[in-house]
């Protein structure tokens, strides 16, 4: 038995586990580091890496269990093979996503992924203690376990990066070697962590109560309509906020705009700009939503915007920036093509006309490249990657599959044309995909996660 090491983490078989590949973890000549998550940590010397083999050790448990959750193994160092030797010992760096403990603060899901780490057969040494260490909050847990003749001993540290739990866990058989192997920690160093970006979907219809759960061990945060979605006749996600951040989403907090054919001539696309900014605010503040949450206006048509889209859009932008709320728009991040051969994008459209006007940018660019298609890439791209650098959050998938814009994606999506949530075409939760610059894009929870 190992008892903080990769086996150890495997004797619970409710505990999902899967090894990712560790690309952004370097060891050489004796230091550790990782980009993304901004660290630099020189272990013991004189240590065997069993790196590779702990993954693969992991990768073989989470097969038998049938899981495709994530557990990485970033660092796997031991003294030698035999943990029945006096002088045995061994340090582990792995990580866990902190999104998996939704329903717990920061300081229970540290203190629950150190007891983890150490496995279910050995016993905790007083409780969880704060330290601070490089500057970073971490929980420290310190454990035991008797297989006689033996007693281990085991120091469990942890924090929180990048939205992910950051174990750092040390084992010996001799409580002298312990400290040693703690006291490394001193130096460890963080460097800055590469751009974070977070995973959420929308659709037009709520995805019902009883698939919150399963969608959120996926997602940071949802998008939630404020009025009635296009081309539905009804909004079923009204009185819905409430249940959806208890479950731990973010929100991306939408409301239809109107049509080119609806507006008719300037001035009555801007008093119906007003009106409708009007009509948002009411919906936002009936579903709860806190005071500065950005509402994005859906504005379905793109290519460069006619006078009278713009003044609907200004006008509504400002109706909502006046109410205390803050605005934002849906648009496209495509480039339109017009008569001359020119291209324009719709939210650089915007942009440039909005004048001192502050708007958030969600751009929706399902075309491959840039898009990964109906697929989550280990590294999710930053908005910025959608070829709108301004964009706060990027649509990149849409369902149903939408074959003109999106042709060299079609292999990434189901072979109906839809994209489905993670265990989802059972239920038939397809999802359009996005990534964004925040777990709450729009800052629409009223309680701090």
């Amino acid at each position: 038995m190992k008892l903080a090491g990769v086996a150890a983490l495997l004797f619970s078989l409710s505990i999902p586990i899967l090894a990712q590949n560790g690309a952004d973890g370097v060891f050489k000549d004796g230091v550790f580091s990782d980009t993304e998550l901004g660290f630099r940590y020189a272990p013991p010397k004189g240590l065997t890496d069993e790196t590779s083999d702990a993954r693969e050790s992991v990768r073989s448990r989470a097969a038998a269990l049938h899981t495709s959750n994530a557990f990485d193994v970033l660092l796997r160092l031991r003294s030698g093979p035999d943990d029945t030797a006096p002088k045995w010992h061994a340090v582990s760096v792995e990580t866990y996503p902190r999104a998996k403990f939704a329903g717990l603060d920061d300081a229970a899901a540290q203190a629950k992924i150190n007891l983890w780490a150490a496995g279910s057969h050995a016993s905790a040494v007083g409780g969880p203690e704060p330290v601070s260490i490089a500057g970073e909050s971490f929980v420290l847990s310190k454990f035991e376990q008797s297989e006689p003749p033996l007693l281990k001993h085991a120091r469990v540290y942890s924090t929180i990066l990048n939205g992910k739990l950051l174990v750092f866990a040390f084992t010996a058989n001799s409580i002298d070697q312990l400290q040693p192997l703690a006291d490394t920690l001193e130096a460890l160093e963080f460097t800055g962590a590469s751009p974070v970006s977070y995973l959420g979907f929308d659709r037009n219809e709520y995805p019902g109560d009883e698939n919150l759960k399963n969608l959120r061990a996926t997602f940071s945060y949802v998008g939630h309509w404020l009025n009635n979605p296009p081309g539905s006749n009804a909004n079923n996600w009204t009185g819905k906020r409430g249940k959806l951040e208890a479950a731990g989403f973010g929100f991306v907090v939408l409301f239809n705009g109107r049509l080119y054919r609806e507006l008719g001539s300037t001035e009555r696309a801007s008093a119906l700009g007003k009106k409708d900014a009007q009509t948002a605010v009411q919906a936002a503040q009936h579903e709860g939503f806190p005071p500065h949450t950005i509402i994005f206006l859906d504005q379905e048509e793109g290519g460069r915007l006619l006078p009278e889209q713009k003044a609907y859009l200004f006008a509504w932008v400002d109706g909502i920036s006046q109410s205390g709320f803050r605005a934002g728009v849906y648009c496209s991040g495509i480039a339109a093509k017009e008569k001359r051969g020119q291209g324009v994008i719709t939210a650089e459209d915007i942009r440039q006309n909005a004048g001192a006007r502050e708007i958030a940018y969600w751009v929706t660019n399902d075309a491959c490249p840039p898009s990964p298609g109906c697929a989550v890439p280990r590294h999710l791209p930053a908005p910025s990657a959608s070829g709108v650098p301004f964009a706060e959050v990027w649509q990149f998938a849409q369902s149903p599959h939408r074959k003109d814009v999106a042709a060299g994606c079609g292999r990434s999506y189901s072979a109906d044309g839809s994209c489905y949530a993670p265990g989802g075409s059972e239920r038939q939760l397809f999802v359009d995909l996005d990534t964004a610059t925040s777990a709450d894009p729009s800052h629409g929870r009223t309680a701090k996660q």
